[in-house]
């Protein structure tokens, strides 16, 4: 079953994928890279900017992935194997 199916919130309330990873990596990456900033001598603007920097890579990262992904299937070069069944 689809994660939006048992999420219970009403569909205008629902995140594409890419949206819901940015809230999830504000629970985990960002504080991490802020306090490495911050115990590396730096300034409260320099680990926002650190946040900011890592935020739009995995977005960028995601997009390319989604890019490449859709040129390979266009290409044909990625296709779903077919499942062979036998007839008993």
């Amino acid at each position: 079953m689809p994660a939006w199916k048992w999420s219970g919130l009403p569909p205008r309330m629902r995140c594409s994928p890419g949206l819901d990873q940015t809230r999830t990596v504000g629970l985990v990456t960002l504080p991490g890279a802020f306090v490495g900033v911050l115990l590396a001598s730096g300034s409260a603007v320099q680990a926002g900017a650190v946040q900011i920097l890592v935020l739009v890579g995995l977005l960028l990262a995601q997009t390319c992935a989604v890019a490449v992904t859709i040129e390979l299937v266009a290409r044909e070069a990625v296709h779903r194997p077919r499942l062979h069944t036998s007839r008993t």
